[in-house]
């Protein structure tokens, strides 16, 4: 177990050494921070003072080195949008992203779960294909139009849920179902299919066989053989809202989390801010991968990690 842990820190330090370099390299390669924030009639003069500022007119790879000494410390230095250190904002954001994250995939797979279960125990029937039907649905379509689509019905017709922001728990329903629905029809897709497998498997038969009670059968030993692609697809929509996926509701919704900062922050080209982002979204998709790797572990106590 040990060994383990030691090699999947030192596979996810790695994947964050490569994702700073990419960072910094695209940052400086992209946008003039120098000529968004100065005004248009500063002399040649200012600029040059703020570049110095910035520490932009030194070598390249003198900024590379202290950009990966700035890492060390978590210190990425002050947004040249909002003037505060960067790490605060995004420790600031962080916890609303996460919010909406928990509450939309948490929602999908408390509602997949039972649906996937009961269109798989009878495959071809009218629950199935109701079941099929609208989850591909929900999987075509585009989630900015289903976001809007929200807006339009129970905030605009029906006026019962408030359009943008965060400021009350009704605030998180409306972005929460709209992350929630792509995520919950995959996530039945999957559980419908891994369950009918699992069902005709010859260990489930023998257990009905010996008289088993349905309910244990089924919701024990199948769910949990079956555990272990859903748990990985789970995993997996936690990192993509994490990793990007939550920027278009949270933009449809203005909902303040750091996925509405990174596009802010691109916009004003805040190469500062959009760093920082960057690098905390790469931990937590680390972390996550890691923590999947354990949940696995708890599913099924006879899988090795090796």
């Amino acid at each position: 177990m040990g060994r383990f842990i030691l090699r999947r820190i030192i596979q996810g330090l790695i994947v964050i050494f490569g994702v700073t370099v990419i960072v910094f390299v695209v940052t400086r390669m992209v946008g003039d921070p120098v000529k968004v924030m100065l005004p248009l009639e500063s002399t040649q003069e200012q600029r040059a003072a703020f570049e110095k500022q910035l520490g932009l007119d030194r070598p390249i790879y003198v900024q590379f080195f202290d950009f990966m000494g700035d890492i060390a410390r978590l210190d990425f230095g002050d947004s040249l949008w909002q003037h505060r250190p960067a790490m605060e904002i995004v420790f600031e954001k962080l916890p609303l992203t996460l919010l909406l994250t928990a509450v939309g995939i948490g929602l999908a797979f408390l509602i997949a779960i039972p649906l996937g279960i009961v269109a798989a125990l009878r495959p071809g029937g009218l629950l199935d294909r109701t079941t099929v039907f609208v989850s591909l649905l929900g999987l075509s379509v585009p989630q900015f139009w289903l976001g809007l689509l929200f807006i339009v019905i129970f905030a605009v017709q029906l006026r019962i849920l408030p359009t943008s922001g965060a400021a009350t728990p009704k605030h998180i329903i409306l972005p929460a179902l709209t992350m929630a629905l792509p995520a919950l029809a995959r996530l039945v897709m999957l559980v419908r299919s891994s369950m009918i497998d699992e069902l005709n498997q010859q260990y489930v038969k023998t257990s009905f066989a010996k008289g088993l009670p349905f309910a244990r059968v089924v919701g024990v030993h199948a769910l949990r053989n079956a555990a272990l692609p859903v748990m990985t697809l789970v995993g997996w929509e936690v990192i993509r809202a994490l990793a990007g996926y939550s920027v278009v509701v949270e933009t449809v919704f203005a909902w303040p989390g750091i996925g509405l900062t990174a596009i802010q922050a691109i916009q004003r080209e805040d190469l500062i801010l959009v760093q920082a982002i960057v690098f905390t979204a790469a931990i937590s998709v680390v972390l996550i991968n890691i923590a999947m790797d354990f949940l696995y572990k708890v599913i099924d106590p006879r899988l090795k990690l090796n």
